[in-house]
């Protein structure tokens, strides 16, 4: 079933092939932007200044959790060595890129994951030892990338999987290495130029079907939230406002927006009832991973607003997964989402219990937003924190960021309490 998504003022105009090409999202402005107080919008970023880095990670976020780490606090100190151990081979020097001029996610897959995660956590290593060595590295994989990448395997089915689940990590990267002086505004460009590729296939896709906003027509949100933190990131490293905004739109429509007050996209109830919970459990945390990885960008980049959307659904959806989870019983409503999803018989009228009870490592980022800064409570996802391994990656190393007790885990912040409250909807 195909839908239209309407958005005027984001209109996307001279589609392009989906290949390289420097003029659609080419960046507005280089230049290092200091970081901003997080506020409350109503309406969608109006200004092209960005905080660098400043994607899922602000250097004052990886700044403390070194600082903890290094003065053995735990669980801070435990977790940054197994990071680093995790992770040893990329941050050697004698790791080398595995760049092709064509990739997909049936081509090349762990190539562009494993050199992707490399960038990504050289650059964290640099923000948090100032070693040039490390975003030596990390410049040194994007210049291999960018001068080889021609394309992104398309049409394909999963070409949205190889952009949102695994190309997006080199962005994350990229953005956390912005403020090195080594990372001329040339090499910038080059990378911007490379991740226009991916643009491009976003902007094919919609014009071939008539979408004014580049995301996937059906499915599963994860497919579509994969999609729109790509975009938040990329508009962040390339500071592309309307690039940013089309990223901030899906997570709008989607949940902000939700089906049950009668909008296009679907993704949770207002009880926080996710849809990809009728699929499996593994998936429906892929889900909000992307979804929690986008609120992080606009936290970060001075907005509340996504992660407190309609009382905080994405917080409510990750205590209703939880629960779950962790074996207890949870209300369920039948439903038919207002867009098509295959592999679903309409209406759809029970949660899925594939995969119960494995945990994928998402739960300290929304913890620490919903609880330690918003003073919710959340029981579940602290029981799943505490009795669980949420540590660290999946099989897919690209997936999420994970790694929450050391990224994303500061009880020390002052609480501001937010006009909602959570009551019994599970």
């Amino acid at each position: 079933m195909k839908k239209i998504f309407y958005f005027a003022s984001l209109l996307l105009v001279g589609f392009v092939s989906c290949t390289k090409e420097e003029a659609v999202g080419k960046s507005e402005s280089i230049a290092q932007i200091d970081e901003v107080k997080p506020s409350n919008p109503s309406t969608l970023k109006t200004s092209n200044t960005f905080v660098h880095p400043g994607t899922v990670l602000t250097q004052s976020q990886m700044q403390y959790a070194y600082n903890q780490a290094i003065a053995g606090v735990e669980p801070y100190a435990t977790t940054f060595t197994n990071f680093q151990t995790q992770y040893s081979s990329f941050l050697s020097t004698t790791y080398t890129s595995h760049a092709h001029t064509q990739v997909g996610r049936n081509l090349y897959k762990s190539d562009y994951e494993n050199d992707a995660m490399a960038v990504f956590v050289n650059g964290i290593m640099w923000n948090m030892t100032g070693s040039s060595r490390y975003a030596d590295k990390a410049i040194e994989l994007l210049d291999s990338w960018s001068s080889t990448l021609t394309s992104i395997q398309y049409p394909d089915n999963d070409w949205q999987l190889c952009v949102g689940y695994g190309m997006h990590f080199m962005v994350y990267g990229a953005d956390m290495i912005y403020n090195y002086t080594g990372f001329t505004s040339a090499k910038k460009q080059s990378a911007i130029s490379m991740f226009n590729i991916m643009y491009n296939c976003m902007t094919n896709y919609a014009a071939q079907y008539s979408l004014l906003v580049p995301f996937v027509r059906d499915g599963w949100p994860s497919w579509g939230a994969s999609q729109g933190k790509f975009l938040l990131a990329l508009g962040v490293f390339s500071q592309n406002l309307t690039m940013y905004n089309l990223g901030e739109n899906y997570f709008k429509r989607t949940a902000v927006e939700g089906a049950d007050v009668g909008t296009i996209p679907t993704a949770f109830l207002n009880s926080g009832q996710p849809l990809e919970a009728a699929r499996d459990q593994f998936y429906v945390q892929l889900g909000l991973a992307s979804f929690l990885e986008a609120a992080q960008i606009s936290y970060n980049q001075g907005s509340s607003s996504l992660y407190d959307s309609r009382s905080g659904v994405i917080g409510k959806a990750i205590e209703y997964t939880a629960k779950y989870n962790l074996g207890n019983s949870v209300t369920w409503t039948s439903w038919t989402p207002a867009t098509s999803i295959w592999g679903v018989t309409y209406p759809i009228n029970s949660i899925s219990s594939n995969n119960r009870g494995l945990f994928r490592p998402i739960w300290y980022l929304a913890y620490n937003y919903y609880h330690n800064y918003r003073g919710m409570n959340m029981p579940y996802t602290a029981q799943v924190i505490n009795n669980n391994t949420v540590e660290g990656t999946t099989t897919t190393i690209t997936d999420q960021v994970g790694w929450g007790s050391l990224f994303f885990n500061n009880s020390s912040q002052t609480i501001v309490a937010p006009s909602y409250t959570w009551s019994g909807v599970y």
